[in-house]
């Protein structure tokens, strides 16, 4: 579970408001028994780590709840907000951000009344607001007073913990909307959206030297927040002409005028990066933005709240995001009950909210910061030295090939994970936006590699090109007294690749790579077939590939090769449009058994075909062992792990994956890692989260072993 050792706090005063759900914590005014109660209810729940506390104004009973804290496990952040929200005193709304000098001091003096509260309950953090908008004509000289009272706070905070003795206390801003709402029901606070607090942080850090200062970012301030930019985009526009006499005549149009607008856009998850540097503290809340609901507004409903605009996917994101910048700090509930609601209840269904969403498959699998880079993996000066090793020793394809060891049987354990590797070869070459990444021999060749010498693979399935490049790797890997990557695994040769993507007659599907007898003179251990129905126009040909394989398959039969051969219905919208695979059960039904039925036996055939819904029914159309394919790279090969994990449930004969581009370009990850999750989920039963949380521990492993066994051979 991602974010394990990040302490989870409780805004105190929102979760235990008061008796009857009262304000009396809000206003520090709460009765002994209820406080006391609080407080046990929290220090002995495990899952909780820290309270977020405001203050008590009863000294003695302050006394109390500091001598029962000093005694738990739990981290104490003093939370300041809800006295300025208060603002029992009368201050100036604008509080520390005041342009006024009277009411910016009496402001910042609160808040270091605060301060020395804070430090009786020994807090590690205290948390602050900004103080209201003055609109846009004093926004700029607010914030030089915001910056000006932080400053002194920091001071404050820094010569009361000298005087204690102890580390001075993390000074935090909380971020808020700008909603002006004349019922106050949002905000409006000077800060405000994540640009703006950046440059707050940027400036006390950097020239005020406070590295104690940091921010506070509220997933449920996320849908509150706008952050206004200027948008620019291309319009073309007819500007009327005037004649001698000064009439509008005619009309000359002018094309790609660029037109700005100012524009405010709700804040996303992503904004979290841009905060990395300076985010010391995260919530967790609801808000309501339906102006119809009793509750509308920056509510903090609880996760259960029907109306509540936070839903799971919404925390899932937050979280991922936290994970992948590599967010340390407290992640702190800030819900409340409301009505007739209790406070245990509520803080029930965030714990269930926030554990759900942490164990989704794709927040787990967060790549972070990490990027896979394969030049460095396998740099150009070694790829160079193919060309010159295929030159002057030519012989040793066929050598490393003959010599190979083979497996006795093709699956150790009834199962395979084969990684596809035919792609260029039949014109298809795109990975995402880019429409030649696959193209590119050495980002190619390099992530096979990467993939098979991790060793967490069956197998490899690839044309004779693919197949001969990694023989010569192979040998350099024996001749550098390691262990090669080729023994003891399947390789399978593609056969059929004269489809070419995108050509008028692309269902004519000739084989142009392995024959049979090539298989066997290359000692290769099984070949692959692909076979497209397309039932419209172009049907003859599909008629004309299908007797093509049922050949290839007789062929292999007599020679003792199993088959793996690649069903697929397709289509596509219109003439100009690139075949699609029809991804509906009931068609693959029909083509597996199609498939099925060819080339005089079946004994050795195993079928390739892709996950769809109602997997279950597919898997009954046959005996014939299954392998699931990937289908095109998404950069998320989460999807992929999952849809093979529902697969392999789906029946018994479904038996592993034959898998391509989802692996090799998993995004910014390590296609070996990606491997390696595919491997524990069809040989070790894993769940698709499990096996997500495992492949984090090979993530780079052996990562300079290529370059090594190059620098160790050829140079």
């Amino acid at each position: 579970m991602i974010l394990k050792d990040n302490i989870v706090t409780v805004v105190h005063a929102m979760a235990f408001p008061g008796r009857q759900n009262t304000n009396s914590m809000l206003r520090g005014e709460p009765g002994e028994r209820y406080l006391m109660e609080s407080l046990r209810v929290l220090a002995e729940d495990p899952y909780f780590g820290g309270i977020e506390l405001t203050r008590i104004k009863d000294p003695s009973l302050r006394k109390k709840a500091i001598e029962y804290l000093s005694k738990t496990k739990l981290h104490i952040f003093f939370s300041s907000q809800p006295v300025q929200i208060l603002n029992e005193e009368g201050y100036a709304p604008t509080d520390i951000s005041s342009i006024n000098e009277l009411d910016r001091i009496n402001a910042v003096n609160r808040l270091k009344e605060m301060i020395d509260q804070a430090y009786e309950f020994n807090a590690e953090g205290f948390t602050l607001m900004s103080g209201r908008d003055p609109g846009e004509a004093l926004r700029e000289s607010a914030k030089l007073s915001l910056i000006r009272s932080i400053h002194e706070i920091c001071d404050y905070s820094n010569k009361v913990a000298k005087s204690l003795k102890r580390k001075p206390m993390k000074i935090i801003l909380e971020m808020f909307d700008r909603v002006n709402d004349p019922n106050g029901r949002f905000h409006n606070q000077l800060i405000g959206p994540t640009f703006e607090a950046i440059e707050i942080a940027r400036r006390l850090r950097d020239e005020y030297h406070h590295n104690e200062f940091g921010l506070l970012y509220d997933l449920t301030h996320m849908f509150l927040i706008r952050n206004v930019h200027t948008k620019h985009e291309s319009v073309d526009v007819e500007i009327p002409t005037e004649n001698a006499s000064g009439s509008a005549t005619t009309a000359q149009r002018y094309e790609g005028l660029v037109r700005e607008e100012i524009v405010e856009e709700p804040e996303a998850p992503e904004v979290l990066q841009y905060l990395a540097p300076y985010l010391m503290h995260v919530h967790i809340g609801n808000c309501v933005l339906d102006p119809n609901d009793p509750n509308y507004g920056d509510s903090h409903v609880s996760f259960a709240y029907p109306n509540g605009a936070i839903k799971l996917r919404e925390v899932a994101d937050f979280i991922k995001a936290l994970h992948e910048m590599g967010y340390k700090g407290p992640v702190g509930f800030e819900v409340m009950p409301r009505g007739r609601e209790g406070s245990v209840p509520v803080l029930q269904h965030a714990k269930s909210f926030y554990d759900d969403a942490r164990t989704w498959q794709d927040v787990i699998y967060g790549v972070g910061k990490y990027k896979f880079v394969t030049r460095e993996y396998f740099p150009e000066w070694a790829f160079f030295k193919l060309t010159d090793l295929r030159i002057k020793n030519p012989e040793i394809i066929m050598e490393t090939l003959k010599a190979r060891k083979r497996r006795k049987s093709l699956t150790e354990d009834g199962y395979l994970v084969i990684l596809a590797a035919d792609h260029p070869a039949r014109r298809v070459t795109s990975v995402g936006d880019s429409p030649t990444a696959m193209g590119d021999r050495l980002e190619y060749l390099g992530r096979i590699v990467r993939t098979l010498s991790l060793g967490y693979v069956d197998g490899v399935m690839a044309t004779p090109d693919i197949i001969d490049e990694l023989a010569m790797i192979e040998y350099l890997y024996k001749k550098s007294g390691r262990k090669g990557f080729m023994d003891n695994k399947v390789i399978i040769g593609s056969m059929n690749r004269s489809g070419l993507s995108g050509i008028e007659y692309e269902m004519d599907d000739m084989i142009t790579a392995y024959w049979p007898e090539d298989l066997i003179k290359n000692n290769l251990d099984a070949g692959k077939l692909l076979f497209r129905l397309e039932t419209g126009h172009y049907s003859r040909w599909s008629i004309r590939t299908l007797q093509a394989c049922a050949e290839a398959v007789r062929q292999c039969n007599e020679k003792g090769l199993p088959v793996f051969l690649e069903p697929l219905p397709v289509n596509r919208p219109d003439e100009n449009s690139p075949y699609q695979t029809i991804l509906d059960a009931d068609e693959l039904i029909k083509i597996v058994g199609i498939a099925s039925g060819i080339g005089g036996s079946t004994a050795k055939t195993w079928i390739k075909i892709p996950y769809v819904d109602g997997f279950e029914r597919v898997a009954r159309s046959t005996t014939l062992p299954i392998l699931i394919l990937g289908g095109e790279s998404t950069g998320d090969p989460t999807y992929t792990i999952e849809n093979i994990s529902k697969a392999l449930e789906s029946g018994p004969n479904v038996r592993g994956a034959l898998v391509g581009r989802n692996i090799l370009f998993p995004g910014n990850d390590d296609p070996g890692a990606v491997m390696y999750a595919v491997y524990r989920t069809v040989h070790d039963g894993l769940s698709a989260m499990e096996s997500l949380e495992e492949m984090l521990k090979v993530r780079n492993a052996n990562f300079q072993e290529l370059r090594d066994v190059f620098r160790e051979t050829l140079t």
